[in-house]
Protein backbone atom coordinates (compact mmCIF):
# COMPACT_ATOMS: atom_id res chain seq x y z
CA UNK A 1 0.00 0.00 0.00
CA UNK A 2 1.58 3.48 -1.18
CA UNK A 3 0.81 6.87 0.63
CA UNK A 4 -0.95 9.78 -1.68
CA UNK A 5 -1.02 13.24 -0.94
CA UNK A 6 -3.42 15.00 -1.79
CA UNK A 7 -3.87 17.99 -4.50
CA UNK A 8 -5.15 21.32 -4.65
CA UNK A 9 -5.93 23.42 -7.91
CA UNK A 10 -4.71 26.62 -8.65
CA UNK A 11 -7.39 28.69 -10.84
CA UNK A 12 -6.57 29.34 -14.78
CA UNK A 13 -8.06 32.39 -17.00
CA UNK A 14 -8.95 31.56 -21.04
CA UNK A 15 -7.81 33.09 -23.39
CA UNK A 16 -7.01 32.89 -27.29
CA UNK A 17 -3.41 31.71 -26.82
CA UNK A 18 -5.65 28.26 -24.73
CA UNK A 19 -8.16 28.16 -27.28
CA UNK A 20 -6.12 25.73 -29.79
CA UNK A 21 -4.52 23.53 -26.92
CA UNK A 22 -7.93 22.99 -25.33
CA UNK A 23 -9.37 21.59 -28.06
CA UNK A 24 -6.48 19.76 -29.15
CA UNK A 25 -7.44 17.95 -25.30
CA UNK A 26 -11.23 17.86 -25.88
CA UNK A 27 -10.44 15.66 -29.40
CA UNK A 28 -7.60 13.79 -27.71
CA UNK A 29 -9.93 13.23 -24.50
CA UNK A 30 -12.77 11.85 -26.00
CA UNK A 31 -10.29 9.61 -27.96
CA UNK A 32 -8.84 8.64 -24.65
CA UNK A 33 -12.53 8.28 -23.46
CA UNK A 34 -13.56 5.75 -26.33
CA UNK A 35 -10.42 3.37 -25.18
CA UNK A 36 -10.67 3.83 -21.34
CA UNK A 37 -14.33 2.74 -21.90
CA UNK A 38 -13.28 -0.30 -23.95
CA UNK A 39 -9.97 -0.87 -22.38
CA UNK A 40 -9.78 -0.11 -19.13
CA UNK A 41 -13.50 -0.29 -17.57
CA UNK A 42 -14.09 -3.35 -19.87
CA UNK A 43 -17.90 -2.35 -20.59
CA UNK A 44 -19.65 -2.19 -24.44
CA UNK A 45 -19.38 -3.50 -26.65
CA UNK A 46 -20.31 -6.90 -24.98
CA UNK A 47 -23.12 -5.96 -22.39
CA UNK A 48 -22.99 -4.61 -19.05
CA UNK A 49 -20.43 -7.71 -18.21
CA UNK A 50 -18.19 -8.86 -21.07
CA UNK A 51 -15.68 -11.02 -20.51
CA UNK A 52 -12.47 -9.38 -20.15
CA UNK A 53 -10.56 -13.10 -20.24
CA UNK A 54 -10.48 -16.39 -20.88
CA UNK A 55 -8.41 -19.50 -20.06
CA UNK A 56 -8.61 -23.05 -20.44
CA UNK A 57 -11.78 -22.76 -22.01
CA UNK A 58 -13.05 -20.98 -19.20
CA UNK A 59 -13.98 -17.42 -18.75
CA UNK A 60 -13.14 -14.01 -16.24
CA UNK A 61 -16.06 -11.33 -16.59
CA UNK A 62 -15.40 -7.86 -15.75
CA UNK A 63 -17.14 -7.62 -12.78
CA UNK A 64 -14.67 -10.42 -11.21
CA UNK A 65 -11.78 -8.48 -12.61
CA UNK A 66 -12.45 -4.93 -11.72
CA UNK A 67 -14.23 -5.72 -8.40
CA UNK A 68 -11.50 -4.55 -6.54
CA UNK A 69 -9.92 -1.57 -8.65
CA UNK A 70 -13.69 -0.13 -9.32
CA UNK A 71 -12.73 3.20 -7.08
CA UNK A 72 -9.79 3.84 -9.11
CA UNK A 73 -11.55 3.32 -12.35
CA UNK A 74 -13.70 5.90 -11.75
CA UNK A 75 -10.96 8.36 -9.96
CA UNK A 76 -9.55 7.74 -13.98
CA UNK A 77 -12.93 8.25 -15.70
CA UNK A 78 -13.79 11.36 -13.54
CA UNK A 79 -10.53 12.56 -14.07
CA UNK A 80 -11.14 12.28 -18.21
CA UNK A 81 -14.79 13.58 -17.70
CA UNK A 82 -13.37 16.54 -15.77
CA UNK A 83 -10.71 17.67 -18.66
CA UNK A 84 -13.18 17.17 -21.79
CA UNK A 85 -15.59 19.04 -19.00
CA UNK A 86 -12.79 22.03 -18.72
CA UNK A 87 -11.83 21.87 -22.38
CA UNK A 88 -15.45 22.44 -23.60
CA UNK A 89 -16.57 25.38 -21.01
CA UNK A 90 -13.20 27.09 -22.38
CA UNK A 91 -14.04 26.88 -26.33
CA UNK A 92 -17.62 28.12 -25.56
CA UNK A 93 -16.32 30.90 -23.23
CA UNK A 94 -14.43 32.26 -25.67
CA UNK A 95 -16.98 32.01 -28.17
CA UNK A 96 -19.33 33.44 -25.88
CA UNK A 97 -16.81 36.58 -25.10
CA UNK A 98 -16.11 36.97 -28.90
CA UNK A 99 -20.05 36.84 -29.60
CA UNK A 100 -20.67 39.76 -26.55
CA UNK A 101 -17.68 41.52 -27.85
CA UNK A 102 -19.41 42.35 -31.42
CA UNK A 103 -22.32 42.97 -29.77
CA UNK A 104 -20.54 46.24 -27.95
CA UNK A 105 -18.35 47.06 -30.58
CA UNK A 106 -14.89 46.44 -27.81
CA UNK A 107 -12.57 44.40 -27.72
CA UNK A 108 -12.92 41.06 -25.57
CA UNK A 109 -10.10 42.82 -23.01
CA UNK A 110 -11.64 45.53 -22.90
CA UNK A 111 -15.59 44.25 -22.74
CA UNK A 112 -13.46 41.95 -19.59
CA UNK A 113 -12.21 44.99 -18.10
CA UNK A 114 -15.91 46.64 -17.82
CA UNK A 115 -17.12 44.02 -16.59
CA UNK A 116 -15.26 43.16 -14.49
CA UNK A 117 -13.68 45.92 -13.53
CA UNK A 118 -9.58 46.36 -11.74
CA UNK A 119 -8.23 44.51 -9.11
CA UNK A 120 -9.39 44.25 -5.46
CA UNK A 121 -7.83 45.54 -2.49
CA UNK A 122 -7.31 42.57 0.07
CA UNK A 123 -7.15 43.30 4.05
CA UNK A 124 -4.68 41.40 6.40
CA UNK A 125 -7.79 40.30 7.99
CA UNK A 126 -8.25 38.17 4.72
CA UNK A 127 -4.93 37.04 4.62
CA UNK A 128 -5.22 35.56 7.85
CA UNK A 129 -8.98 34.37 7.42
CA UNK A 130 -7.65 32.13 3.95
CA UNK A 131 -4.50 30.88 5.85
CA UNK A 132 -6.82 29.58 8.47
CA UNK A 133 -8.81 27.75 6.31
CA UNK A 134 -6.03 25.98 4.73
CA UNK A 135 -4.66 25.09 8.07
CA UNK A 136 -1.61 27.86 7.83
CA UNK A 137 -0.19 30.44 9.10
CA UNK A 138 2.12 33.38 8.83
CA UNK A 139 4.78 32.23 11.15
CA UNK A 140 5.50 29.23 8.59
CA UNK A 141 8.70 31.03 6.61
CA UNK A 142 7.89 29.85 3.57
CA UNK A 143 4.78 32.32 3.23
CA UNK A 144 4.95 35.80 2.49
CA UNK A 145 2.36 37.65 3.19
CA UNK A 146 2.97 39.67 -0.31
CA UNK A 147 2.57 36.37 -1.93
CA UNK A 148 -0.73 35.93 -0.19
CA UNK A 149 -1.66 39.09 -0.95
CA UNK A 150 -1.34 39.02 -4.31
CA UNK A 151 -2.96 35.59 -5.01
CA UNK A 152 -5.94 36.31 -3.01
CA UNK A 153 -6.37 39.97 -5.22
CA UNK A 154 -5.80 37.42 -8.53
CA UNK A 155 -8.48 35.05 -7.20
CA UNK A 156 -10.97 37.79 -6.60
CA UNK A 157 -10.82 39.46 -10.41
CA UNK A 158 -10.74 35.40 -11.37
CA UNK A 159 -14.07 34.74 -9.59
CA UNK A 160 -15.87 38.12 -10.42
CA UNK A 161 -14.87 36.91 -14.63
CA UNK A 162 -16.39 33.39 -13.64
CA UNK A 163 -19.78 35.20 -12.04
CA UNK A 164 -19.42 37.06 -15.74
CA UNK A 165 -19.08 33.91 -17.72
CA UNK A 166 -21.75 32.25 -15.58
CA UNK A 167 -24.21 34.84 -16.35
CA UNK A 168 -23.44 34.48 -20.21
CA UNK A 169 -24.03 31.36 -20.50
CA UNK A 170 -27.44 31.00 -18.60
CA UNK A 171 -28.26 33.90 -21.16
CA UNK A 172 -26.91 31.24 -23.69
CA UNK A 173 -29.15 28.26 -22.61
CA UNK A 174 -25.49 26.70 -22.74
CA UNK A 175 -25.56 22.79 -22.48
CA UNK A 176 -22.84 19.98 -22.15
CA UNK A 177 -23.69 17.34 -24.53
CA UNK A 178 -20.95 14.82 -21.95
CA UNK A 179 -21.92 12.38 -19.46
CA UNK A 180 -20.69 12.22 -16.10
CA UNK A 181 -19.83 9.26 -14.91
CA UNK A 182 -21.36 7.39 -12.21
CA UNK A 183 -19.56 6.45 -8.70
CA UNK A 184 -19.88 3.19 -7.85
CA UNK A 185 -20.76 3.13 -3.95
CA UNK A 186 -18.42 1.43 -1.60
CA UNK A 187 -19.76 -0.43 1.44
CA UNK A 188 -17.37 -0.97 4.49
CA UNK A 189 -18.29 -2.12 7.62
CA UNK A 190 -18.02 0.67 10.31
CA UNK A 191 -19.64 -1.04 13.36
CA UNK A 192 -17.89 -0.40 16.29
CA UNK A 193 -15.07 2.51 15.00
CA UNK A 194 -14.79 5.32 16.43
CA UNK A 195 -16.91 8.34 15.34
CA UNK A 196 -18.22 11.62 14.99
CA UNK A 197 -21.86 13.01 14.62
CA UNK A 198 -24.75 11.92 14.54
CA UNK A 199 -25.82 8.41 13.46
CA UNK A 200 -29.01 9.63 11.25
CA UNK A 201 -26.64 12.42 9.54
CA UNK A 202 -27.60 12.45 5.81
CA UNK A 203 -23.99 12.07 5.41
CA UNK A 204 -21.03 9.52 6.36
CA UNK A 205 -17.92 10.12 5.84
CA UNK A 206 -15.41 7.10 6.42
CA UNK A 207 -11.65 8.09 6.80
CA UNK A 208 -9.37 5.31 6.63
CA UNK A 209 -6.32 6.97 8.04
CA UNK A 210 -2.88 6.30 9.44
CA UNK A 211 -1.58 8.07 12.51
CA UNK A 212 1.98 7.85 11.18
CA UNK A 213 1.31 9.07 7.88
CA UNK A 214 2.24 13.05 7.27
CA UNK A 215 -0.04 13.30 4.29
CA UNK A 216 -2.96 12.09 6.53
CA UNK A 217 -1.96 14.90 9.18
CA UNK A 218 -2.51 17.44 6.00
CA UNK A 219 -5.85 16.27 6.00
CA UNK A 220 -6.96 17.15 9.93
CA UNK A 221 -7.49 20.87 9.20
CA UNK A 222 -9.97 20.16 6.56
CA UNK A 223 -12.02 17.32 8.59
CA UNK A 224 -11.74 20.12 11.21
CA UNK A 225 -13.30 22.51 8.95
CA UNK A 226 -16.57 19.80 7.59
CA UNK A 227 -17.10 19.40 11.25
CA UNK A 228 -17.22 23.27 11.55
CA UNK A 229 -19.32 24.19 9.01
CA UNK A 230 -22.03 21.15 8.74
CA UNK A 231 -22.13 20.36 12.50
CA UNK A 232 -23.04 16.94 13.63
CA UNK A 233 -26.64 16.52 12.21
CA UNK A 234 -25.26 16.70 8.76
CA UNK A 235 -22.32 14.88 8.65
CA UNK A 236 -20.96 12.02 10.40
CA UNK A 237 -17.22 10.99 10.75
CA UNK A 238 -15.67 7.57 11.24
CA UNK A 239 -12.39 6.96 11.64
CA UNK A 240 -10.93 3.64 10.03
CA UNK A 241 -7.30 1.98 10.57
CA UNK A 242 -5.05 1.72 7.46
CA UNK A 243 -1.60 1.50 9.17
CA UNK A 244 0.59 1.01 6.05
CA UNK A 245 3.67 -1.60 6.40
CA UNK A 246 6.25 1.29 6.11
CA UNK A 247 5.07 2.91 9.18
CA UNK A 248 6.22 0.31 12.04
CA UNK A 249 4.21 2.94 14.96
CA UNK A 250 1.67 3.66 13.26
CA UNK A 251 -0.21 0.27 14.22
CA UNK A 252 0.51 0.97 17.87
CA UNK A 253 -0.70 4.12 17.72
CA UNK A 254 -4.30 2.86 16.49
CA UNK A 255 -4.45 0.08 19.58
CA UNK A 256 -3.99 3.72 21.25
CA UNK A 257 -6.86 5.22 19.72
CA UNK A 258 -9.28 2.44 20.03
CA UNK A 259 -8.18 2.32 24.04
CA UNK A 260 -8.81 5.92 24.24
CA UNK A 261 -12.13 5.15 22.14
CA UNK A 262 -13.25 2.71 25.43
CA UNK A 263 -12.85 5.49 27.31
CA UNK A 264 -14.96 8.25 24.94
CA UNK A 265 -11.85 10.34 23.97
CA UNK A 266 -10.55 8.99 21.02
CA UNK A 267 -10.85 12.55 19.29
CA UNK A 268 -8.40 14.08 21.83
CA UNK A 269 -5.86 11.69 21.34
CA UNK A 270 -6.38 11.37 17.91
CA UNK A 271 -5.78 15.26 17.90
CA UNK A 272 -2.67 14.67 20.09
CA UNK A 273 -0.69 11.79 18.04
CA UNK A 274 -1.53 13.71 14.52
CA UNK A 275 0.53 16.49 16.44
CA UNK A 276 3.03 14.62 17.57
CA UNK A 277 3.55 11.99 14.82
CA UNK A 278 7.19 12.14 15.93
CA UNK A 279 6.67 10.82 19.00
CA UNK A 280 4.86 7.37 18.60
CA UNK A 281 6.79 5.19 20.43
CA UNK A 282 4.61 3.23 23.54
CA UNK A 283 6.47 5.85 26.17
CA UNK A 284 5.69 8.60 24.11
CA UNK A 285 1.92 6.94 23.63
CA UNK A 286 1.24 6.51 27.51
CA UNK A 287 2.34 10.14 27.69
CA UNK A 288 -0.24 11.43 25.54
CA UNK A 289 -2.96 9.41 26.74
CA UNK A 290 -2.13 10.57 30.05
CA UNK A 291 -1.82 14.39 28.99
CA UNK A 292 -6.08 13.68 28.06
CA UNK A 293 -6.66 12.69 31.31
CA UNK A 294 -7.35 8.82 31.07
CA UNK A 295 -7.67 6.39 33.17
CA UNK A 296 -3.77 4.95 32.81
CA UNK A 297 -4.70 1.42 34.82
CA UNK A 298 -7.49 0.64 31.89
CA UNK A 299 -5.35 2.24 29.03
CA UNK A 300 -2.40 0.31 30.20
CA UNK A 301 -4.46 -3.31 30.47
CA UNK A 302 -6.16 -2.46 27.10
CA UNK A 303 -2.96 -1.28 25.05
CA UNK A 304 -0.57 -4.27 26.79
CA UNK A 305 -2.69 -6.81 25.80
CA UNK A 306 -3.32 -5.16 22.38
CA UNK A 307 -7.18 -5.72 22.78
CA UNK A 308 -8.24 -4.10 19.61
CA UNK A 309 -5.58 -5.60 17.04
CA UNK A 310 -8.71 -8.06 15.50
CA UNK A 311 -10.50 -4.86 14.44
CA UNK A 312 -7.51 -3.03 13.31
CA UNK A 313 -6.91 -6.25 10.59
CA UNK A 314 -10.71 -5.79 10.29
CA UNK A 315 -10.28 -2.18 9.01
CA UNK A 316 -7.46 -2.95 6.86
CA UNK A 317 -9.46 -5.85 5.34
CA UNK A 318 -12.03 -3.57 4.52
CA UNK A 319 -10.11 -1.50 2.87
CA UNK A 320 -8.69 -4.12 0.82
CA UNK A 321 -12.52 -5.19 0.17
CA UNK A 322 -12.90 -1.83 -0.76
CA UNK A 323 -10.39 -1.36 -3.37
CA UNK A 324 -8.48 1.19 -1.25
CA UNK A 325 -4.70 1.61 -1.67
CA UNK A 326 -3.62 4.18 -0.22
CA UNK A 327 -3.76 7.22 3.17
CA UNK A 328 -5.75 9.15 3.61
CA UNK A 329 -9.10 7.63 1.90
CA UNK A 330 -12.44 9.14 2.26
CA UNK A 331 -15.75 7.17 1.31
CA UNK A 332 -18.64 10.13 1.57
CA UNK A 333 -21.24 8.12 1.70
CA UNK A 334 -19.97 5.31 -0.94
CA UNK A 335 -18.17 7.77 -2.95
CA UNK A 336 -14.21 7.72 -2.76
CA UNK A 337 -12.28 10.44 -2.74
CA UNK A 338 -8.38 9.53 -2.05
CA UNK A 339 -5.70 11.78 -0.67
CA UNK A 340 -5.47 15.21 1.71
CA UNK A 341 -7.70 16.91 -1.16
CA UNK A 342 -8.69 20.70 -0.65
CA UNK A 343 -12.30 21.47 1.11
CA UNK A 344 -13.60 22.62 -1.78
CA UNK A 345 -13.34 18.89 -2.71
CA UNK A 346 -15.11 17.36 -0.28
CA UNK A 347 -17.77 20.05 -0.29
CA UNK A 348 -18.70 19.37 -3.84
CA UNK A 349 -19.25 15.84 -3.20
CA UNK A 350 -20.60 16.50 0.72
CA UNK A 351 -23.40 18.51 -1.01
CA UNK A 352 -23.76 16.16 -3.82
CA UNK A 353 -24.53 13.57 -1.73
CA UNK A 354 -27.00 16.01 0.35
CA UNK A 355 -28.81 16.82 -2.63
CA UNK A 356 -29.00 12.36 -3.78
Amino acid sequence: MNETSGTSSTPTGGGNSNIAIYAICAVAGLALGILGTIVISGVRPGGDDPVVAEYNGKSIRASEAFRQVKPRIFELEDELYRTKEQAINEVVEQRLLEAESKKQNLPVDQLVQKEVGGPDTVADKDIEEFLTSKGLTLSDPRIRKDDVREYLKYRKQFDKRQTYLTKLKAGANVKLKITEPVSPKVIVSTDGYPSWGNAKAPVTIVEFSDFQCPFCSRAIPIVDRIKKEYGPDKVRIVFMDMPLPAHPRANPAALAGHCANEQGKFWELHDVMFKNQAKLEDKDLEEHAKSIGLDMAKYSDCFSKKKYQDAIEKSKKEAEKAGIQATPSFLINGVLLQGAQPFEKFKEKIDHATRG
